[in-house]
């Protein structure tokens, strides 16, 4: 039996945190990206690099030719994305996967309604052995991304989050885990919330921030109608503001807030805290 590992979403924050942790381990890995130009010389002389696009079908079967184990990540900012990735399950049951390790997201659980959960439950009925990975918000959202934008343009985070908390993790602790669950037999057909060891509110991220880039950088809660307003005016679409909105519904309603243990009793040791991160950061702020 074939032990090739297929990571779907190889060049996102936690797909090459895992890769790299696979090559590593001397494991065989095919990384799947809808460009595979994009991917180093280096990384192509490690592993089989292959062309995957969930809007493209033609690319699962090649993608899933001999491989036993799959790192699913579903399309990011889609709301559709549990129908884009339902083929592809198909398809690994039929080739004969043996088991899928899939993000999703914490509190998924509770809202069976989500694309996220009906995603979960499709691969739960494919009769393949599966692992779910429920994280909280990454740590890397303040280096990358929207919230960076905002930082490098106004030296402020602007968000309609008030005073809540979140438990915020690490994308190197979800790659982590993902490793753990995809080399070690016993965490099949199990699910893990995965989050940092404490719960933050963004007054407290910016001072973090701050401290480790000699300047200071602020956050401002503004109203759900502002924010709102702004993406609008950013062009975005309007079912990822209403997406996008609802999240921070949560975040202020605490849904974010709880701190969970399976971090720590999948990897052995604590989580990596926020101070942790914003140091191994630091040269992003400055």
């Amino acid at each position: 039996m074939s032990k090739l590992i297929l990571v779907i979403g190889a060049t996102g924050r936690v797909g090459s945190e895992l890769v790299r942790l696979l090559i590593r381990n001397g494991d065989s890995v095919r990384v799947a990206t809808r460009n595979p130009s994009m991917i180093s010389s280096g990384l192509h002389n490690k592993v089989d690099v292959i062309e995957f696009d969930y809007d493209q079908p033609q690319t699962f079967a090649p993608a899933l030719a001999g491989v036993n184990k799959i790192f699913l990540t579903a399309r990011p900012g889609d709301n559709h994305s549990d129908i884009a990735a339902i083929p592809l399950i198909d398809l690994a049951k039929k080739l004969m996967v043996r088991h899928i390790v899939d993000i999703t997201a914490m509190g998924v659980e509770q809202d069976d309604s989500f694309m996220l959960r009906i995603l979960e439950k499709y691969i739960e009925s494919s009769g393949i052995n599966y692992t779910h990975l429920r994280p909280n918000w990454f740590m890397q959202n303040f280096d990358s991304g929207p919230m960076f934008a905002d930082i490098k343009a106004s030296g402020a985070l602007h968000l309609p989050a008030a005073d809540a908390r979140v438990s915020f993790i690490d994308v190197r602790d979800i790659a982590a885990v993902g490793f753990v669950a995809l080399t070690e037999s016993h965490y099949k057909d199990r699910a893990y919330t995965l989050t940092g060891h404490e719960s933050l509110n963004y007054f407290q991220v910016v001072e973090k921030l701050s401290r480790v880039a000699g300047k200071g950088i602020s956050y401002i809660p503004i109203s759900e109608t502002i924010a709102r307003e702004t993406l609008r005016k950013g062009g975005i679409p309007t079912d990822l503001i209403e997406r996008w909105t609802d999240f921070y519904r949560k975040v202020r309603q605490g849904l974010c807030s709880p701190i969970s243990t399976d971090v720590e009793s999948v990897l052995g040791r604590s989580p990596i805290s926020f101070d942790q991160y914003a140091v191994d950061y630091a040269a992003a702020w400055r």
